[in-house]
């Protein structure tokens, strides 16, 4: 187990003076690693979201997710093998889906983001699903792939959102069929505003949407259409507290830092204006943490978009965010959905 400072027992991660040191990411890195290990549960494998609130798989995807950001050397602490095991007994034996169960309150989220989620923390900690997930049988083909999209309503007030997309993405990733992968990236890019550029068509921008979208594009080396208008778009919707949420940051700073930190240099569009935007956020990130770190010790999926928001800042500022070892964010890696169970199914 990698040396820590874990501050849990103080309620806190790390303490308020190592949050303004120019070691920041160091010590978090370890506190997040000791933090986590405290809310780790021995019998099943898994981690609890609090004392309040007991294991579950949002909990337990999001340390996987939250360690590798913070590029620790030990991601499977305390206990790999049951912490794979945990993960791998989320699928149910008889369908293979992977259902949300009392992760934080409020979030929203379907069982295709749950098992979007599993398959990545799998990927990530090296092991693997064990079984295919028989919803996906409709999808394997380009024409069951369009009718699946056609079911839902995609617009602003509709029954579809981008965490059903999500459970798809560990098909894109094992899909060897470019007529499938059109048909995928035709289907999400349809659901595009004209005006906006952003998601979802016919009300107020979801900026969580406009990033899941730009980043899956981006994974299979493409580019959404009107690229320009979603960085205008994340460029007016920053607060003067230099975040996008009201309250305590979660993924909507998060998805805007990517848009702003990974889009201008590929369009050439927007560069200076994005760095100064990225520069308030840098510069009030530490007192916010500071702010939320107790709250965000109770959502740990919160203190994941956090800890992602952090590497994203310290890519773009190095001067700023120095740590010993980069942190890393990969949220659009395809290797880390890659499975054998799904790869054997697309190629049957």
């Amino acid at each position: 187990m990698m040396e820590g400072n874990s501050m849990a027992g103080s309620g806190l991660i790390v303490s308020n003076e190592q949050v303004q040191s120019l070691s920041f990411l160091d010590f978090l890195r370890g506190g997040i690693h000791d933090w986590t290990v405290s809310l780790f549960d021995s019998e099943t494998g898994g981690f609890r979201q609090s004392a309040q609130i007991g294991v579950n798989i949002m909990t337990s995807t999001d340390v996987a997710w939250m360690r590798y950001a913070a590029s620790d050397p030990d991601i499977g602490a305390p206990d790999r093998e049951r912490f794979i095991g945990y993960l791998a007994r989320a699928q149910d034996p008889a369908t293979g889906m992977v259902r949300h169960d009392r992760g934080p309150a409020g979030q929203g989220h379907c069982d295709g983001h749950a098992f979007w989620q599993t398959a990545r923390a799998l990927g990530i900690l090296g092991g693997q699903l064990k079984r295919f997930p028989v919803h996906l049988a409709q999808v394997l083909t380009p024409s069951g792939l369009d009718a699946w999209f056609r079911g839902f309503d995609w617009t602003a007030s509709g029954n579809g959102n981008h965490h059903e997309v999500l459970g798809l993405v560990p098909v894109l990733a094992g899909m060897n069929n470019p007529e499938w992968t059109d048909v995928f990236y035709q289907n999400i890019g349809s659901q595009q505003d004209d005006a906006s550029g952003c998601w979802p068509q016919g009300g107020a921008i979801n900026i969580s949407r406009t990033f899941a979208y730009t980043a899956l594009h981006m994974a299979g080396g493409r580019l959404p259409r009107r690229p320009e208008k979603i960085l205008c778009a994340m460029l007016t919707m920053q607060t003067e507290n230099g975040i996008w949420d009201n309250g305590m940051p979660g993924f909507h700073t998060m998805d805007a830092i990517f848009l702003l930190a990974r889009l201008p240099g590929l369009i050439n569009s927007r560069e200076k204006e994005a760095r100064d935007a990225l520069r308030l956020t840098a510069d009030r990130i530490r007192d916010i943490f500071a702010a939320f770190q107790p709250q965000l010790m109770d959502n740990p999926h919160k203190m994941l978009a956090m800890t992602h928001g952090l590497g994203l800042l310290q890519e773009t500022f190095p001067e700023k965010f120095p740590s010993s070892i980069p942190f890393r964010f990969d949220w659009d890696r395809m290797e880390f959905y890659k499975h054998r169970v799904i790869q054997e199914a697309a190629a049957s």
